[in-house]
């Protein structure tokens, strides 16, 4: 397996016509995953901030 894995590699680093495009398509991978984090983590964010404005003006717990 490993040696499969590094023939694979020395192929692709000795053909860059191949490389540039597998690495076109991971750049595209990774912006994707990354662009949903960011979108997920604001989500959180904005329903964690209204959570706690609602608690404090309901007055339902000492969250500060």
């Amino acid at each position: 397996m490993e040696n499969e894995l590094q023939s694979v590699l020395q192929y692709l680093l000795g053909n860059p016509v191949f490389l540039v495009p597998i690495l076109g398509v991971a750049a595209m991978v990774i912006y994707g995953i990354l662009k949903k984090l960011i979108k997920l983590a604001t989500i959180a964010a904005i329903a964690g901030g209204l959570y706690l404005m609602i608690v404090r003006y309901l007055g339902m717990g000492s969250v500060f």
